[in-house]
């Protein structure tokens, strides 16, 4: 298909009606004048009812053209082939063809002059006002060319005089009223694509692409200056034809800051709160509130500012900045119609950007809040070697899910991973709850088991919505030469234990969900680990990382970790299995790992 790209290279110098003629209408401009055509040569069938026909082989030439005119115009219709320049030398052929046919069925008496409204009529509807103006000429001459071969009544001259007047109003009035709605339809369009564009979240990315939209359609420099929590100017982001007078802009911004209680445009729209148009920034006045130094009014004059139009940034009832759209280098000035555009622009721009403020407030939340969930360092147990490993699942602002800790003493090591039901900030809560709770238990002495059925009552106890958790906890004791390990588990995947001599074995089974029925049933596996064993914890996004497509067993795990040619640390083991979940952008699960491995004690 001939894109509008096409048609304006093709087609170079048109004024602004064509340039915002869509492939859809040029085509449509041909497809209409090869209808024209055929209803043309259907009514020279008419002429024989005419008294007066000179020339019965000059109507059918004619008639025959007219077709012949039309088959052409279909094939290139089909084809998407032509454009505007087809349409328009088919209305100069359509002329000569009418006033051959009116020379043939009596000139100035032919009823066939008309048909002349069918050329000014295509014309006026998709053609630009020069053409227009062409075809216009064009058929005036075409309508008066009787004069040339024939004595005519001075009836022909008050027919034509009114034929000329209304011809050219109605031409006018198509014209005018098609370029309107091409202009609100490119509007629109525009529109459309510019909000679709501010899609980014991130709120410095928005700002330039706010920016950026803007230039060259509304204007050739577009300055976007941002308020902080106090009310002052924090930041400028500006974006022009030319980057060298971006890059100036914001330059001179950070040397000379606008004062907000100044002269300034900006200063004076976030004061008011209401848009400031500026129709002549050369005039001195103008120039002089809006300098903020001789730099600045050298670098205005060298970069040709003309006129002015800026709007506050209000979102949510709240000012957020100021956007300025500028004409340089050019005489232009913002009309009503552009100005409500640019209004319209404004608003959008505000909001998105307000999005993607709250947006990243959010996420810092979240991850401020997640990092409380998880201990910030492990603690140095001696004989112990630890590591650990936590992958959130999508968004920043998401919260909660899988969740690990370590604590003890010189003597012993407690590890505990769970999973929590559900995400956002009740699920923080429960994460928060279960961290605690876990950890004040463990002090009082008690065994894996019994800690995680007072979890569970704990969590019957304080009614969380609903919300259950699974979770593994390990009691690890530092004996003599070796590590006693206790394991109890609740609805949790089991333990993983690698030995040094290369077997690797689960331990621990999955028993009850906590916080579902008031007597869980939890029951304790005890082990033994000797020098370069090492226990890895997991959750079951480790297992369901890729679901639905793919869900990883636990025997597809140890046959992956003997395939490892080296897990001389407790680190390499959370490598290793890391690589089972592969890129974090295609995780559907949080991610919690745990290892301990036993060093070798002089």
């Amino acid at each position: 298909m001939v894109g509008p790209a096409v048609l304006a290279a093709d087609e170079p110098g048109l004024g602004y009606a064509e340039e915002a003629m869509s492939s859809r209408e040029a085509r449509a401009a041909i497809g209409i004048a090869a209808a024209l055509y055929v209803v043309g040569a259907a009514l020279c069938a008419t002429a024989v009812l005419l008294p007066h026909v000179s020339s019965a082989t000059g109507v059918a030439g004619v008639a025959a053209a007219a077709l012949l005119t039309a088959a052409g115009l279909l094939i290139a219709f089909n084809r998407r082939r032509g454009g505007l320049r087809l349409a328009f030398a088919a209305d100069l052929w359509g002329i000569v063809l009418i006033a051959l046919l009116c020379a043939a069925t009596g000139g100035a008496d032919s009823p066939f002059g008309l048909i002349y409204f069918f050329a000014l009529g295509h014309a006026a509807a998709f053609q630009p006002p020069r053409r227009l103006l062409v075809v216009c000429a064009a058929a005036l001459l075409a309508f008066l060319a009787p004069l040339t071969y024939m004595h005519v009544s001075t009836m022909f001259g008050a027919v034509a005089c009114v034929g000329v007047v209304l011809a050219l109003l109605a031409s006018a009035v198509i014209h005018l009223a098609l370029k309107r709605v091409r202009e609100q339809r490119r509007t629109l369009e525009f529109l459309i694509g510019a909000t679709a564009n501010l899609d980014s979240l991130d709120p410095g990315e928005t700002l330039r692409k706010i920016a950026r939209t803007a230039v060259p359609e509304l204007a050739e420099l577009c300055v976007i200056d941002l308020l902080d929590g106090r009310g002052a100017i924090a930041s400028t982001v500006a974006a022009a034809v030319d980057p060298a007078v971006a890059a100036g802009v914001e330059r001179l911004r950070k040397a000379h800051p606008l004062q907000i209680n100044g002269s300034h445009p900006v200063a004076q729209v976030l004061a008011s709160g209401l848009p400031l148009v500026i129709d002549d920034l050369t005039d001195p006045v103008a120039m002089r509130q809006t300098a903020q130094s001789d730099e600045h009014q050298r670098f205005m004059q060298d970069a040709g500012y003309r006129s002015a139009a800026v709007f506050p940034m209000v979102a949510r009832g709240r000012t957020r900045g100021a956007i300025s759209f500028l004409h340089v280098g050019s005489d232009a000035r913002y009309q009503p119609d552009q100005l409500a555009v640019l209004e319209d622009l404004t608003g959008r721009a505000a909001m998105a950007f307000d999005n993607a403020r709250l947006y990243a407030e959010r996420a810092h939340v979240a991850r401020t809040l997640q990092h409380s969930l998880i201990p910030a360092a492990l603690p140095a147990i001696p004989g112990l070697e630890l590591a650990s490993c936590f992958q959130p699942l999508g968004a920043d602002n998401e919260v909660g899910g899988d969740f690990y800790d370590a604590f003890g003493d010189p003597q012993s090591c407690w590890l505990v991973v769970g999973d929590v039901c559900g995400k956002g900030a009740e699920a923080a809560a429960l994460t928060g709850f279960l961290r605690h709770t876990t950890l004040a238990l463990a002090r009082e002495g008690m065994s894996p088991g019994r800690i995680l059925s007072k979890v569970n009552r704990a969590m019957l106890d304080e009614d969380f919505d609903g919300r259950f958790a699974t979770a593994i906890l390990a009691h690890l004791r530092l004996l003599e030469g070796q590590v006693q390990v206790t394991i109890a588990a609740a609805g949790h995947p089991a333990a993983l234990v690698l030995r040094a001599g290369g077997q690797i074995e689960e331990c621990g089974g999955r028993g009850t969900l906590l916080g579902v029925f008031p007597d869980p049933v939890i029951g304790e596996v005890s082990t033994s680990l000797k020098p370069h064993d090492t226990l890895a914890l997991y959750t079951d996004g480790l297992l369901e990382a890729h679901a639905p497509h793919r869900i990883v067993t636990a025997q597809e795990i140890i046959t992956h970790l003997r395939g490892q040619a080296s897990l001389s640390s407790a680190q390499n083991t959370i490598d290793a299995l890391l690589q089972l979940v592969g890129s974090e952008h295609q995780v559907r699960d949080d991610v919690a790992l745990l290892a301990a491995r036993v060093k070798v004690t002089p």
